[in-house]
């Protein structure tokens, strides 16, 4: 379980934020869904939720019930990370 939740937090933020990911925000740029979907913790979250939901369990409602998760636990990530770079953490 804990492999899932920070296996989530991880992929996504690469995924959406990093600087190795970069050439792949400006090249999908013209294609808006896909755009805006790299760009957003909260709808990657979810992608990567379903991703690594085999990880946890195999049933069907369960593996999306983990997609949820995922997209809770990205954000949730994304936030406290903020939190700690900003000036008040």
């Amino acid at each position: 379980m804990i492999l899932f939740i920070l296996g989530v937090i991880g992929m996504t933020l690469i995924i959406t934020g990093s600087e190795i990911m970069e050439p792949i925000h400006k090249w999908i740029k013209p294609c808006t869904f896909l755009y805006k979907l790299m760009e957003c913790n909260q709808c990657m979250g979810f992608w990567c939720g379903l991703l690594l939901a085999p990880l946890v369990t195999l049933d069907p409602f369960s593996i999306f019930a983990c997609g949820c998760a995922g997209s809770f636990l990205a954000q949730l990530g994304w936030a406290i990370l903020e939190y700690l770079e900003s000036d008040d953490g």
